[in-house]
């Protein structure tokens, strides 16, 4: 019998190494759901190494090679032990962890030459490997008790943002990660091994519910050819499965809104009130519950959790978000409901100790109202008045991921993954009199409902009843489905693998203005005399797709006892599809080589020096095609009219445009020739990436100084090629002269109707197309330079990290200094300056104007960064953490309109890289203030109730409210040069999330 004081010392000691190993750093595949455990032993003939899950009791034996090295690929996460049999007995046994992607090391060559002499049995216990020196890549990994005690918020999101190198990218974005220097939309995202990235703008994912995690991976680089699919970085979740004991658990994680500090206020120079924060208001409730164990002992496992969040609140808008100085303005406020009944089932089949069978189900749908209300700006207060009505939306739901493993022989494993994900994302609004609108996303049916209305002046008819300017398809889904198989082969010092994947991607999507157009009533009706109304019908909608194809060959080759060589090669292709279901861009074979190095410099695994070459890539993301290459319809028509109806749209005296009728954009409702879309010979998105870098262990008869790991890292980042889109009609104008077709044209900015406005291709290249140059069916072989479209694409990361980490019995530390600098053009597929989450076809390169004064610090560039993070117990029951961080301001950029000094005629606003008439680089008109938070939690777990938790977080105990982004558009000018200032120019767009508590109960219990 063991005393409570003893239970209760190896409790903390399990607690500790538990969250200890969740700071490993290591190696392995982005994308890993499995680990491996690997060795060495003083080789007799017939030795045998048997591995054993104690949780699953999953059990395997291989034999050593003649060198006595012996490794176990492809194993499920969990407690292993490790027998070296000798004659049929069992002479050294140790215990390890395996994390998924990592290699857990087990050194039996002391211990069975004692064994063999003493004729006894060696138990080895569970030691925390400080360095793995068989990985040549960059990751940070979290185990589940880890993710349960840090003070973050409890979102992947937030725990990516933990690892050096990684930055929250602007909050338009949602505060996505950006991973060295790259857009936020460069990431790959996994759960069990399955892609669930949204590939159809990159800015979401597939979420699971916090608890039912295992393990986190965050990978910033350096990953091997088995995959691919981001510039960015790669965060990867592994789900809890079940053991062969009953154990299951509840839990309450509330954020209450008078917990919860706003930010402040925000005022213009001029004294007027741009945005008001004190009413704002959120708060959130989550419940989970959760049970694992065995259907069949040894054999069949279940786990399997439900969890359901209700968040509320209200949310005012700003006063102006234009350049509007007037503060007595028109805004919105809305209340949000938003509830997400999430479930998680894992069932793991042990077919027999050479097959493995298991199968993820999760579904994360969210449920959403927004019941919007007229809240205007009177004397700098802002206040609620009419209800305007409510806007619903979906998002997310179901995905099943099947995976087969199979132990071939002893150095030959077989893994096979298939995958599909369904995802929501459907809106529609009802106004406060019933009226739906909603819109089924074919663009020859305007959506039915409320029309967007606008009045030049003072209104002299109804309000709209339009809730949004705009509604998405009711309706809308995405899909993903994807198969993949890999083959694991260990050949003598060499460890190969080979893969092939195959996925589709499609998009049933589209957008279309409230009620199927936007009416903007120019002059009010006479009795006598008509009024006229300028009607703006914009719609877009399709089932669009994207297939991918790609296979790799790797080797990790031990060449020598301290030096690991690692090549692979990866290829990829991308087909890109219209809504009519017709190819418009298709790039093959995409060569993606990948080199990396490992040198145990002292060859017992406590000094490492490490490095990494690699070209990444990505494919086009499916939105591209929405507009591009499928059929939308933009026109204006000028129309009298005698009255408005109750829906806002217009009693019409005569026919629509009878005063004019214009197809914008080349926007007649055709599909575009998919020839005419991207230039031919495309290039891929490419970006070249190189990782040096070391750790060493400290050992010191100093106690505190004792047991860290050091390290320094230097990342170099290039971008080689991107895509975007050019708007520039003026070059088409140009051939169509040359042509003898100028006069199709009315000028050369505006192009015929099906001709289209803007094409795809690789800034700083030529762009070749076969496409029409007078609306006809006649095509014609149109190439235009490069240097005529604009300057290549530029951007570069450069990264030095510094790192250091220990765990003892009662605490462990992770701190970092991150000094970064990421310079060039074009911040990548998004563009945080405006906002602009068209993936792919931001607003760069559209003209060559733009490009002008581009060059400069990017969005993301944050030169220094310090992060600090790690627990301490204090007793049995008691335990404390602490997450820091203190981050440099982000670059501004002064923006302006097109005209003065560029000539321009292109009406796009403030998006050029102008002020007061001068060229004003990206990134030199100052930074906005240093960041810091410093989050503290308590956790007590009382002896009195074994399996009960508290703990209570404070994000960002000290409310430090700076600013994360700010307004930078300065000015704009007309076409006929009248030049409007922006009165909200560097005022804050985005702070940092300020103060809130956070308390969790959680009870744990064993059947």
């Amino acid at each position: 019998m063991i005393s409570r004081s003893a239970s209760s010392t190896l409790n903390l000691h399990r607690l500790v190494l538990g969250i200890a190993l969740g700071l490993g750093s290591g190696a392995a595949l982005a994308q890993s759901t499995a680990g491996d455990i690997a060795g060495t032993t003083d080789h007799a003939a017939g030795d045998a190494v048997v591995i054993r899950n104690l949780d699953s009791g999953l059990s395997r034996a291989v034999n050593p090679a003649a060198d006595g090295k012996f490794r176990v690929p492809a194993l499920p996460s969990g407690r292993y032990e490790v027998k070296l049999v000798r004659n049929g007995k069992a002479v050294s046994t140790s215990q390890v962890t395996v994390l998924a992607g990592q290699t857990a090391q087990v050194d039996f060559s002391a211990e069975a030459a004692q064994a063999t002499r003493l004729s006894t049995l060696t138990v080895t216990a569970n030691a925390i490997p400080t360095i793995d020196v068989s990985s040549v890549d960059t990751r940070t990994t979290f185990s589940a008790s880890r993710l349960n005690a840090l003070p973050v918020p409890r979102d992947i999101v937030s725990v990516a943002t933990l690892a050096p190198g990684v930055v929250k990218g602007n909050g338009v974005f949602g505060n996505l990660p950006s991973f060295g220097g790259s857009s936020v939309a460069e990431n790959s995202y996994y759960v069990n091994g399955f892609n669930v990235t949204n590939l159809y703008n990159n800015l979401s994912f597939g979420q699971v519910p916090f608890q039912a995690i295992d393990q986190l991976d965050v990978q910033s680089g350096g990953y091997g050819a088995q995959y691919g699919f981001s510039t960015g970085g790669v965060t990867s979740v592994n789900i809890k499965r079940g053991t062969n004991e009953w154990k299951g658990g509840v839990s309450w994680t509330t954020a209450p809104a008078w917990a919860r500090e706003t930010s402040p206020n925000v005022r213009r120079a001029n004294g007027t009130t741009f945005r008001e924060y004190d009413k704002n208001s959120s708060a959130s409730n989550t419940y989970d519950a959760w049970l694992g164990g065995p259907l069949v002992k040894d054999r069949l496992f279940l786990f399997a959790l439900a969890e359901l969040t209700r968040s509320t609140g209200t949310t005012y808008g700003a006063s102006s978000t234009s350049s509007l100085s007037n503060a007595n303005s028109t805004s919105t406020a809305y209340d949000f409901t938003t509830r997400s009944p999430y479930w998680v089932v894992k069932l793991d089949w042990n077919i027999n100790d050479a097959n493995h069978l298991e199968y993820t189900g999760f579904n994360n749908t969210d449920s959403n109202i927004y019941s919007y209300y007229k809240a205007p700006y009177v004397d700098g207060v802002a206040s609620r008045t009419a209800y305007k009505g409510d806007l619903h939306s979906k998002h997310g739901g179901l995905t099943n991921i099947v995976k087969y493993t199979g132990y071939l022989t002893d150095d030959l494993t077989l893994t096979g993954q298939w995958g599909e994900m369904d995802s929501n994302n459907s809106t529609y609004t009802v106004s406060p009199t019933g009226i739906v609108t909603r819109y089924d996303g074919n663009i020859f049916a305007p959506a039915a409902g409320c029309a967007y209305t606008a009045y030049n002046g003072t209104p002299w008819g109804p309000a709209t009843c339009a809730i949004t300017s705009s509604v998405d398809v009711y309706g809308g889904k995405d899909q993903r489905k994807a198969w993949r198989v890999d083959l694991d082969w260990k050949l003598g010092d060499h460890d190969l693998g080979a893969g092939y994947a195959d996925e589709r991607w499609s998009s049933d999507a589209g957008s279309s203005y409230s009620g199927g157009a936007y009416h903007y009533y120019y002059s009010r009706p006479r009795p006598k005399a008509p009024g006229l109304v300028i009607t703006y019908d914009f719609r877009t909608g399709g089932h669009i797709e994207v297939g991918q194809k790609s296979w790799y060959l790797e080797d990790h080759w031990q060449a020598t006892d301290k030096w690991l060589l690692y090549g692979g090669i990866r290829n990829d292709g991308f087909n890109n599809r219209n809504g009519a279901g017709e190819t418009f861009v298709w790039q093959a074979n995409i060569w993606q080589p990948r080199l990396g190095f490992s040198w145990d410099v002292l060859g017992d695994a406590s000094f490492k020096v490490a490095g990494s070459a690699g070209r990444y890539s990505l494919p086009i993301a499916a939105n591209v095609a929405l507009r591009a290459a499928t059929a939308s319809l933009y026109t204006e028509d000028d129309s009298l009219y005698s009255g408005i109806n109750p829906d806002g749209s217009p009693v019409l005296v005569g026919k629509k445009g009878s005063q004019g009728h214009y197809v914008l954009n080349g926007e007649n409702g055709s599909t575009p020739n998919p020839r005419a879309v991207a230039s031919r010979d495309l290039k891929p998105y490419v970006q070249d990436e190189y990782i040096l870098g070391f750790q060493k262990s400290l050992r010191s008869n100093t106690s505190f100084l004792d047991q860290w790991t050091v390290g320094v890292k230097a990342t170099y980042r290039r971008l080689r090629t991107t895509i975007d889109d050019t708007c520039d009609s003026r070059p088409f104008y140009a051939e169509a002269v040359k042509q003898g077709v100028a006069g199709a044209w009315d000028d050369q900015w505006s192009v015929p109707a099906g001709m289209g406005g803007c094409w795809i291709y690789n800034p700083g290249s030529a762009l070749a197309l076969a496409t029409t140059l007078d609306g006809s069916a006649r095509t014609f072989n149109v190439t235009i330079p490069g240097v005529v479209l604009g300057p290549p694409a530029k951007r570069s990361y450069q990264g030095v990290v510094f790192s250091a980490e220990k765990q003892s019995d009662r605490y462990y530390v992770n701190a970092s200094y991150t000094w970064s600098k990421s310079y060039g053009n074009t911040e990548g597929l998004v563009k945080s300056s405006n906002g602009q989450s068209d993936t792919g076809t931001t607003a760069d390169f559209d003209f060559p104007e733009i490009m002008v004064g581009a060059n400069g610090y990017l969005p993301n560039d944050r030169r220094h960064s310090i992060k600090l993070y790690g627990a301490y117990k204090f007793t049995p029951e008691w335990s404390a953490g602490l997450n820091l961080l203190a981050q440099s301001g982000a670059p501004i950029s002064c923006y302006g309109g097109g005209g003065g000094t560029l000539g321009t005629h292109f009406g796009y606003g403030a998006q050029f890289h102008v002020c007061n008439g001068e060229v004003s680089p990206e990134g030199t008109a100052g930074r906005t203030p240093w960041l810091w938070t410093v989050s503290p939690n308590l956790m007590y777990q009382p002896s009195w109730a074994k399996g009960l938790g508290v703990q209570l977080s404070v994000i960002n105990l000290f409310n430090n409210d700076a600013p994360t982004f700010v307004y930078e558009q300065s000015e704009t000018i007309s076409n006929g040069g009248r030049k409007t200032a922006y009165t909200n120019y560097k005022l804050p767009k985005y702070y940092n999330a300020p103060r809130y508590a956070r308390l969790q109960v959680q009870y744990d219990f064993s059947l």
